[in-house]
């Protein structure tokens, strides 16, 4: 039998009452149902969106698949919607479930002194220091700032220097995330790609950028004012003019677990209430 560790959203009596049950169920049916991801053998997310971030976050550094139980709104990440859990999980039990691998970015942060505490729910660094992003890097102005000046390399080559409300750099997966709404591309998230996104950019070209995901992307806080770092939408903290943000995809993958029954373009449709015509 097989070890589950659940991560639910911790301010929903829903989650709370969710998890519960799935307790239960997996205790029935022979399995340890632990809350530490590590030694895991799968991890069931019961949340939205952002529990499933933060899930994943954990899991990929175990290399553990995550099943998502939606109990949000949009659920975009999320596999299955509450009624149908028992039906999930008894299919990864019977050996019925695929493991689909998503691209995450590698994010490196450079900083020239102490940067201060981490905001209390700041996602923990791997030893060497660099995070995991499933969805996107943002480097945006502060909550009470004006626009940024974001010098931007590729590869180590300057590539040019925006002034904007803050640039995203995002996976495939993200692309549907923060980076749509700031009018960048939907990108099928079997891709691996890099998605590099300026938000309000205060110039003329402000397209949105699709690179290879070897592509290292640096992003330095230009001018005269500071920017704030999020990584998976939980900040990480402020950045000094001189200091910057490194990102490239990982050469670790996200695993999730799906049911086959799914596509992106469904989805997509269900999500996005597209009609047929």
């Amino acid at each position: 039998m097989s070890t589950v560790a659940l991560v639910r959203h911790p301010d929903r009596p829903r989650a709370e009452e969710l998890a519960a049950a799935v307790r239960a169920w997996l205790v029935d049916h022979g399995h340890t149902a632990i809350d530490e991801v590590a030694g895991a053998d799968l991890v069931v997310s019961i949340g939205g969106d952002g529990t499933m971030l933060r899930a994943t976050d954990l899991a990929t550094r175990e290399g553990t698949p995550v099943l998502g139980v939606n109990v949000g709104q949009l659920g975009y990440l999320t596999e299955v919607d509450p009624a149908d859990w028992t039906t999930a999980l008894q299919a990864w039990a019977d050996g019925r479930a695929s493991v689909v691998e998503r691209m995450v970015l590698s994010v490196r942060v450079e900083r020239d002194g102490a940067a201060g505490a981490p905001p209390d729910d700041a996602p923990t660094p791997l030893p060497d220091g660099s995070f995991l992003a499933l969805n996107e890097v943002v480097v945006e102005k502060t909550p009470v700032g004006r626009m940024v000046r974001l010098s931007v390399d590729l590869d180590r080559e300057f590539f040019a220097t925006y002034a904007a409300d803050g640039m995203i750099v995002a996976t495939p997966t993200g692309s549907t995330a923060y980076a749509l709404s700031a009018r960048g591309p939907i990108v099928d998230p079997a891709h691996k790609a890099l998605v590099l996104t300026p938000v309000a950019p205060h110039m003329l070209f402000d397209r949105a950028l699709v690179l290879t995901p070897s592509t290292e992307v640096r992003l330095e806080v230009q001018g005269d004012r500071p920017a704030v770092v999020a990584i998976d939408g939980r900040s990480i903290g402020e950045l000094a003019v001189g200091e910057a943000v490194v990102a490239t995809a990982s050469a670790t993958p996200a695993r999730l677990l799906t049911f086959g029954d799914r596509n992106f373009h469904g989805i997509l449709k269900a999500k996005f209430g597209l009609e047929d015509r």
